[in-house]
């Protein structure tokens, strides 16, 4: 489980978390459901280690560990498709790159630059590149905005099946119906309805 006891957390004068207690199971897929500002990618970040509580603890995950989605694709626009991929792998494991571009669709677009991508087919990129990096979780801010539901489906399916805990966020009622459980908030301060 991952344990987040009493955490304190604001940017400024404006306070996100006051006094915030929640556990998270670490195995399948944990949606959290919220109005935008409410503090979900906040909620992320802690949980990456980006940024630290200003008191509080987090425990059952350790900073660093996981392998975070942002919100924005931040995706390199002299680089392709399948380059997104291979830079987040070591050497090692550079012919994985087929199966990371598989599971979100998009073997068909390896030579491809960011700037002839969709938006839904950047944001796949993104999530590829994420999922590719591995780690001890996955922590995912919205990653099926602008992708199909058919498709997210189909995607969230084969994350499913890789067995390692995902946390996500979304307000899409095509990924929340596909979590094992779906935690709803609402804030700031961030607090569990």
């Amino acid at each position: 489980m991952i344990e987040l006891s009493h955490l304190e957390f604001s940017y400024g004068d404006r306070r996100v978390l006051s006094d915030f207690s929640l556990t998270l199971p670490v195995q399948g897929i944990t949606a959290l459901q919220g109005p935008s500002g409410c503090g979900k990618t906040t909620l992320l970040r802690l949980l990456a280690g980006l940024e630290r509580p200003q008191s509080g603890t987090i425990s059952g995950i350790v900073p660093g560990t996981g392998a975070i989605l942002f919100q924005e694709n931040r995706l390199l626009p002299w680089r392709t498709v399948k380059q997104h991929i291979t830079d987040v792998l070591p050497r090692e494991r550079q012919d994985e790159a087929a199966r990371w571009l598989e599971l979100v669709e998009l073997e068909d677009e390896v030579h491809t630059l960011p700037a002839s991508l969709s938006g839904g087919m950047g944001r796949r990129l993104a999530l590829g590149r994420c999922l590719a990096l591995g780690g001890s979780v996955y922590l995912l801010d919205e990653p099926f905005a602008g992708v199909d539901p058919e498709r997210t489906r189909r995607i969230l399916t084969r994350i499913r099946g890789l067995g390692t805990p995902v946390v996500l966020t979304s307000h899409q009622a095509s990924v929340l119906e596909l979590a094992d459980r779906v935690i709803s908030l609402d804030g700031p301060p961030l607090h569990r309805l």
